[in-house]
C-alpha cells in the first residue's frame, strides 16, 4: 500500500496557470497553439509553448520561478503553510533539466573570454538547484533530491516520494517538476531533428516531432488519514510506480519496448490493480515518430484491444522535466472528472498502431489511471494513480549491507584504460564525466555480474558533463544554428554519464541521475535505502562523479565555504539489500551535520573513503550530511 495520497497539486503550463484554468481548458474546445520563441533569438521556425514569467527575475532562474507558482497553489490546497512543515517529516523531490546546468549563454561568451565580471548567473545557477532551493525557502530539513533524468525527470521525481513515504522517511513530500523553454534545449532538439515546424501531433500518421514548452507541476504527498486532520480529503493516491531501463541507446528506444512494459506491469502490480481496471493511459506521445510507434505497440500489449489512451503534449508541448509530473496532474484531473480527454490533433492515427488513440471523449469509472514517461538514456516510467483505498505503509526500512566500494586515483583513467574501456564497451569518444563513472564502476564490475534488473543504478554529480555542455554554448555562438551537432547535446544531459553506465553493464533497473550543491550523495545513499527496502530493487550502485571544466573553475571560485579537496574524481558504492553480500558492513544515515569536509564537490565526505578501507563485514559506518556551502560574489 502506497499511503501517497494526493492533498495537493499546483501547475502551469500553456494549457493554463492555475488548477481551474488547466482544468477548463483541458476540458474545452479551444487548443492552445504554439508560437516562435519570444523569450530569445532564432532563425528556426520552430514553434514552442511558451508561457508568461510569474514573477520578477531574482536568485532564482525561470524553471524554479515557475515551480514556486506551482507550489503555491499546491500548498494553499492541502491547508499547508511554510509554518506547518517545519513541523514535519517533510521530504523534497523536483525533476528538472534546464536549471541542473548553467546555460546561460552570454554568461558563457564573457566567461571563455576570461571576463569574470557579472557572474550573477553562476550565482543563481549554484543557488538555484531546485529541491534544495525549495528547503531552504521552506525551512524544512528532510531529504531534498533534485533528480534529472531528461524527459522523465518529474516522473521519477514523483517515484522518489512514493518510495520516502512507503519506507516511512517522510510524513510528507512535496514532489513535481520544472522547465522552460531555453535556446539550448532549443537548438540541441533541433540538432537531433526531433522538433516540428507546425503544432505537434502525438500518434498522427502524418507526425513530424515535437514542440518544446515551459511548465511546472507540485503535487503534495501524504498519508490521506494525515491529510483529512487539516480537512483536507485525498481522494487519489499515487497507487504504484515503476521503473526501468532499456540500457540500449543515449536517445532512442529500444524497438521492441520490453522495458517500457515491464515498467508498466511492475507499477500495475505495486498498486495492485490490473490491467481491465485502468480507464485509460495518458501516454508520454511526444509525436516523434520511433517513440510513438514503440509506446503505441507495448500499451496495446499490455491493455489489449480495449485499451485507451491520449498524448496530452499536443496542449503543453513538450516540457522536458517537468511533463511527468503536470501529466499525472492532467491524469488525475481525468479521474476526477470521469471524463478521458481525446488525443489533440491526432486527425489521422498512425497505421502502424495496434490500437487508435482516444478520438474523442470517453465517460469513465474515474477509478485508476496510468501515466508513462519515457526519456534520453532509455530510461522508462510508469505511474498509476487511483482512488485512495484503506491502508498502511508496507515497506519498513531494512539494513543497508556494503556490498562494495571504489575510490578513482589521481589521473585515472589514464589513455591506457580509457582505450580499453572504450574497446570493451564499444564507446566512441565519451566525455570526461563518463570516463570517470565508468572507471568506477568497472572496479566494481565482478560484483556486478551480467547486469539484469535487479540493480539499481544511481550517478551523483554537481556539476554533470559540463565541458560537453561548454561545447554545446560553443557551437551556439560560434556557428549557425542548423549547423549544431546532435552528439553533443545528447551527452549534456545530467543522465548521460547513467546511461554509458547502464548500457556497458547491461542494468535495466531503475535509474535515477541526481545532481545538487548540497548533499547529493547523502540524498543518494538515502534514496538507495528507500528503493532497497521497498523492493525496487536487490541492489544499488551509486557513482558520484564531478569532471573538472571551465565551469566548475569559475563557480568554485564563488564558493565561501565547503570547498572540496578534489575538483575532479569518482567513486563507486555497491549497496545491497542481502546479508550474504554483506563484504563492507551496515551503512547508516543520520541527517546531523557532520564536520567533515569534501571529497567531491557532489558531497562524498572526505573521510568516507578511509572508512570503507577499514571496514570489515561487522563495522557499521555512520553517513552524515555535510554542511551546504556559502555561495556568494566577492
Amino acid at each position: 500500500m502506497s499511503r501517497a495520497g494526493i492533498s495537493g497539486m499546483g501547475v502551469v503550463s500553456a494549457l493554463g496557470d492555475g488548477l481551474e484554468s488547466t482544468r477548463k481548458a483541458l476540458f474545452g474546445s479551444v487548443e492552445p497553439i504554439p508560437r516562435l520563441p519570444g523569450r530569445f533569438e532564432t532563425s528556426l521556425e520552430l514553434p514552442v509553448f511558451e508561457i508568461p514569467d510569474p514573477a520578477p527575475a531574482g536568485e532564482a532562474g525561470l524553471p524554479v520561478r515557475f515551480l514556486l507558482r506551482a507550489l503555491e497553489e499546491a500548498l494553499a490546497a492541502a491547508k499547508l503553510t511554510s509554518e506547518m512543515l517545519r513541523t514535519m517529516r517533510v521530504g523534497i523531490a523536483i525533476g528538472t533539466t534546464v536549471a541542473c546546468q548553467l546555460d546561460n549563454i552570454p554568461c558563457h561568451a564573457r566567461i571563455r573570454k576570461g571576463d569574470l565580471s557579472d557572474l550573477d548567473p553562476a550565482l543563481a545557477y549554484v543557488r538555484g538547484i531546485p529541491a534544495e532551493y525549495l528547503r531552504r525557502s521552506l525551512g524544512t530539513q528532510g531529504p531534498a533530491l533534485t533528480i534529472s533524468n531528461a524527459c522523465a525527470s518529474g516522473a521519477d521525481a514523483l517515484i522518489a516520494a512514493l518510495e520516502l513515504l512507503r519506507t516511512g522517511r517522510c510524513d510528507l513530500v512535496i514532489a513535481g517538476g520544472c522547465d522552460s523553454v531555453s535556446k539550448v534545449a532549443f537548438d540541441g532538439f533541433n540538432a537531433l531533428r526531433v522538433c516540428s515546424a507546425a503544432p505537434c501531433r502525438p500518434f498522427d500518421a502524418e507526425r513530424s516531432g515535437l514542440n518544446l514548452g515551459d511548465a511546472a507541476g507540485v503535487l503534495i504527498l501524504e498519508d490521506p488519514e494525515q491529510a483529512a486532520a487539516r480537512g483536507v480529503t485525498a481522494a487519489y493516491e499515487l497507487a504504484g510506480a515503476g521503473k526501468s531501463a532499456d540500457a540500449f541507446h543515449i536517445t532512442q528506444p529500444e524497438g521492441s519496448g520490453k522495458e517500457l512494459e515491464r515498467a508498466i506491469r511492475l507499477a500495475l502490480a505495486q498498486a495492485e490493480a490490473a490491467p481491465e481496471e485502468i480507464d485509460f493511459v495518458n501516454a508520454h506521445g511526444t509525436g516523434t515518430p520511433v517513440n510513438d510507434r514503440t509506446e503505441g505497440a507495448v500499451l496495446a500489449r499490455v491493455f489489449g484491444k480495449d485499451l485507451r489512451y491520449q498524448s496530452t503534449k499536443a496542449l503543453t508541448g513538450h516540457t522536458l522535466g517537468a511533463a511527468g509530473a503536470i501529466e499525472a496532474i492532467v491524469t488525475c484531473l481525468m479521474l476526477e472528472a470521469g471524463r478521458a480527454v481525446p488525443s489533440c490533433r491526432c486527425r489521422r492515427p498512425a497505421p502502424e498502431l495496434p490500437v487508435p488513440p482516444l478520438a474523442e471523449s470517453a465517460e469513465i469509472s474515474g477509478r485508476a489511471a496510468v501515466s508513462t514517461s519515457l526519456a534520453f538514456g532509455g530510461s522508462n516510467t510508469a505511474l498509476v494513480f487511483r482512488k485512495c483505498r484503506p491502508g498502511k505503509a508496507d515497506a519498513p526500512t531494512k539494513p543497508l549491507f556494503i556490498a562494495g566500494f571504489t575510490l578513482l586515483p589521481s589521473g585515472v583513467p589514464d589513455r591506457e584504460e580509457l582505450v580499453s574501456l572504450c574497446r570493451k564497451y564499444a564507446l566512441r569518444r565519451p566525455d570526461r564525466l563518463t570516463q570517470l563513472a565508468l572507471a568506477a564502476a568497472e572496479r566494481l564490475a565482478p560484483l556486478l555480474g551480467e547486469g539484469g534488473d535487479d540493480t539499481a543504478l544511481l550517478t551523483v554529480s554537481s556539476y554533470g558533463p559540463a565541458a560537453t555542455t561548454e561545447r554545446v554554448l560553443d557551437d551556439i555562438l560560434d556557428f549557425p544554428e542548423e549547423e549544431i551537432l546532435p552528439t553533443g547535446f545528447s551527452h549534456s544531459v545530467i543522465n548521460a554519464a547513467a546511461s554509458c553506465l547502464g548500457t556497458a553493464h547491461r542494468l535495466h533497473g531503475p535509474v535515477f541521475a541526481l545532481s545538487g550543491f548540497e548533499d547529493p550523495f547523502f540524498e543518494a545513499v538515502g534514496l538507495a535505502r528507500a528503493l532497497l527496502s521497498g523492493g525496487a530493487c536487490r541492489r544499488a550502485l551509486i557513482v558520484s562523479a564531478d569532471e573538472e571544466s571551465l565551469t566548475s573553475r569559475t563557480v568554485e571560485t564563488l564558493r565561501r565555504s565547503g570547498a572540496p579537496a578534489h575538483s575532479e574524481g569518482a567513486c563507486a558504492l555497491l549497496l545491497s539489500a542481502l546479508p550474504e553480500e554483506n563484504r563492507l558492513g551496515i551503512l547508516e544515515s543520520d541527517p546531523a551535520f557532520s564536520d567533515s569536509t569534501r571529497l567531491l564537490p557532489c558531497g562524498v565526505p572526505d573521510s568516507f573513503p578511509a572508512q570503507m578501507a577499514a571496514a570489515t563485514p561487522e563495522t557499521r559506518t555512520e553517513l552524515f550530511r555535510l554542511p551546504p556551502p556559502v555561495w556568494g560574489l566577492s
